[in-house]
């Protein structure tokens, strides 16, 4: 029972009446800090850049028109071939097409939604990108032609023709461009910015500007991969240099990727600002006039937040998360490159624009405002804007720096991102990594994994395209997000987490500024690990139990398998005895009648045997670990290799108690786990409400978490 003043309570009351927002404390003062002088940390801080990797950079000037919602401008993008083939013709993503109509792809899979929002049916519904004239600069030698001013009097006109989704379109050019030519083009452009509801857009005077200018698809030996764009997947681009001009309204306050190198004196009510962003492979902005920042520093890395005044009490909070994530990604997956991080907040009228990630900045959402009274029992929650904060953040590794293909394979950045969360929040809180808790009851990032699995992550595979996942089904969060962070948590616990995390290492080491695929990752896990990994000297048969990385990652990321062991039956019974007829020395049969049990009495241990029966009820089959609990409290702890449907444990001598499947919870990838304990008959008194209370209680929290859509 809380012990609560009149005064608190009157005060809890007060809350409760007059709305949470009214208590909680104010905007602090603005916090200003200039912007870094380079986009890059230091070389000796950041680490070396491979050399080639800069295959397309842009110059971008725009404008904004905030009352229309457009930006009109032109995009001058230099692209080099570093491929074996001759290249005629450019492809171009042009992603703010997919908002275009009703039957473009991602329109007809979303139908008007996203993530719980929904398209306005009023005026400002559509969106679009209208590339108006298209010519070629240059060809053959890379040409310099970051200054905006330039023109080339020469300039060759050229035709855009959009795909059969106008997400893409197709620049042919005059002539092929060798390998190792480079070719320089200029496209003028009309972006109509939808009400947001999906990443981009407005809401009154807060523009979110995202995937908002033609942009380059990346060119493989084998072609193009210019992916349609498509409800789940995002963005795949090379990586170059951008040299950016906006021109908005003199009261916006603008965050962007990259750093800011120049503003203009405001004229006419307008102004201009000149960003910088170096070895990126995107640039998003955000513009708002109610906007107050907040800047801070971490060692030499600038964090700006962009925040409206009505949500500016939360800064803090989702400082303190950044910082976390900064420390623990910087050390465990190498050093994060830029010199800079922005996070945008947007209003709480536009929740389609929270968490989503681009180069040096992403947009975070809101911390659940929970009344003072409820605080006042102990509830407490990093679900919503820390653990955004955190997860969004994450992206500047996984898909900023080690830029996979995430239409092709969404896991390796959603994932293994999940995963890597999950990491930070064990680096920030240690053994107490409570990502809610409600009075003493606390759930883990470990829980909050298992309890979001669910059967949804039993319909597809893990290693698929995004545009293979229906929305339908409701499979792709389950899926992509939370079965490939089960797989890598287990993974991790079972070959042990010091080896799994310097292999892991190299991974990150080895593809940062590139564009590592699925098999890359795997390749280095099995060269670091091993093929096999041993996890047990001594199996049940004496023998060793090995992990094979290849199966398991192979069961975990393309086969629909699940993790299930279950405690089928315990049982004590008389152990065999030397009753029966035998023969003697002299060769003849003698009977030889069997000790009687004793009446009324447990027989003797020497005289008893336990034993348990443990089935695979899931097709995933990997190692598991086993812990007998004897009569008189000894416990011992076996490895069974899990290929069999099933296996029988005999203990001749010994009576058993209990018997837990993976004690130290180490498959994550179990998401049912109510029948990996049992109690052998007469371990304890049976009552008749205890054990379906305590099963009915688990159940109930496991659909209370899922409620929450973890």
């Amino acid at each position: 029972m809380l012990a609560v003043s009149p005064r608190l309570l009157r005060r809890a009351a007060a809350c409760a009446l007059a709305g949470v927002v009214a208590c909680e404390p104010g905007a602090a003062p603005e916090r200003r800090l200039p912007d870094p002088a380079e986009p890059l940390r230091p070389p000796d801080v950041r680490g070396p850049i491979p050399a080639g990797i800069k295959l397309a950079d842009y110059v971008l000037d725009a404008s904004l028109d905030a009352d229309k919602h457009t930006v009109s401008g032109t995009a001058r993008i230099t692209w080099r071939n570093h491929t074996r083939a001759p290249v005629d013709s450019l492809v171009l993503h042009l992603y703010m097409n997919g908002f275009r109509a009703e039957d473009t792809a991602w329109m007809a899979e979303a139908r008007g939604a996203h993530r719980g929002a929904r398209q306005d049916k009023g005026e400002g519904k559509w969106g679009y990108i209208d590339v108006r004239a298209a010519r070629l600069l240059a060809h053959g030698p890379a040409v310099d032609f970051k200054a905006p001013e330039q023109r080339d009097a020469a300039a060759t006109p050229l035709a855009l023709v959009e795909g059969a989704d106008p997400s893409l379109g197709t620049l042919a050019l005059p002539r092929p461009v060798g390998p190792d030519e480079a070719v320089t083009v200029e496209l003028d452009f009309f972006t109509q910015l939808p009400r947001v509801f999906a990443r981009t857009g407005y809401d009154g005077d807060f523009h979110m500007v995202g995937q908002w200018y033609p942009k380059l698809a990346v060119r493989h030996e084998g072609g193009w991969q210019a992916h349609v764009f498509t409800l789940h997947s995002e963005f795949y681009a090379d990586f170059g240099d951008y040299e950016v001009h906006l021109d908005v309204p003199e009261d916006m306050v603008v965050g962007a990727s990259g750093v800011l190198v120049e503003e203009r004196p405001p004229e006419g009510g307008r102004k201009r600002l000149h960003y910088r962003a170096d070895t990126v492979h995107d640039f998003a902005w955000a513009a708002s006039p109610d906007f107050l920042e907040y800047d801070d520093m971490w060692r030499d890395v600038r964090i700006r937040q962009l925040i409206p005044r009505a949500l500016a009490a939360d800064a803090q909070r989702h400082l303190e998360a950044q910082v976390a994530a900064l420390e623990s990604m910087d050390a465990r997956f190498g050093p994060y490159p830029w010199s800079t991080i922005t996070i945008v907040h947007p209003p709480e009228s536009a929740g389609g624009a929270q968490g989503m990630e681009y180069p040096t900045l992403y947009t975070t959402s809101d911390i659940l405002r929970l009344p003072l009274p409820l605080r006042l029992l102990g509830i407490h929650e990093l679900l919503t804007g820390e653990f955004t904060t955190i997860h969004e953040f994450g992206h500047q590794y996984f898909q900023g720096l080690l830029a996979s293909d995430e239409a092709t394979q969404p896991w390796l950045d959603e994932g293994i991102n999940s995963f890597s969360n999950t990491l930070v929040l064990d680096d920030w809180f240690g053994g107490d990594a409570t990502i809610a808790r409600i009075g003493n009851q606390r759930v883990s990032t470990v829980d909050m994994i298992r309890v979001a699995l669910g059967s949804s992550a039993e319909l597809d595979a893990v290693d698929r395209p995004a545009e293979a996942y229906r929305d339908f089904t409701g499979t792709f969060g389950g899926t992509v997000y939370r079965k490939t962070a089960a797989v890598f948590h287990t993974l991790r616990a079972l070959v042990g987490p010091e080896k799994f995390d310097r292999a892991f290492r190299v991974y990150c080491d080895t593809w940062r500024f590139r564009h590592p695929t699925g098999a890359d990752l795997r390749a280095v896990l099995l060269r670091e690990l091993g093929p096999k990994v041993r996890i047990s000297e001594t199996g049940p048969d004496g023998q060793p139990v090995d992990l094979d990385v290849a199966d398991f990652l192979a069961q975990g990321l393309e086969t629909t398998a699940s993790v299930d062991f279950t405690v089928a039956r315990i049982a004590n019974r008389r152990a065999v005895g030397g009753g029966g007829w035998r023969r003697g020395q002299d060769g003849a049969l003698a009977l030889i009648e069997p000790e009687p049990e004793p009446a009324g009495e447990e027989l003797a241990d020497e005289a008893s045997e336990g034993f348990a029966l443990i089935v695979r009820e899931g097709e995933f089959r990997l190692p598991v670990e086993l812990e007998f609990e004897f009569k008189g409290g000894e416990r011992e702890r076996l490895w069974w290799d899990g290929q069999a449907r099933y296996r029988v444990f005999t203990f001749p001598g010994r009576k058993l108690a209990g018997v837990a499947v993976d004690p130290d919870d180490k498959l994550l990838l179990e998401g049912e786990r109510l029948d990996d304990h049992l109690r052998a008959p007469g371990s304890r008194k049976p009552d008749g409400i205890s054990d379906p209370l305590a099963r009915f209680s688990e159940a109930v929290d496991l659909a209370l978490l899922g409620g929450l859509g973890l």
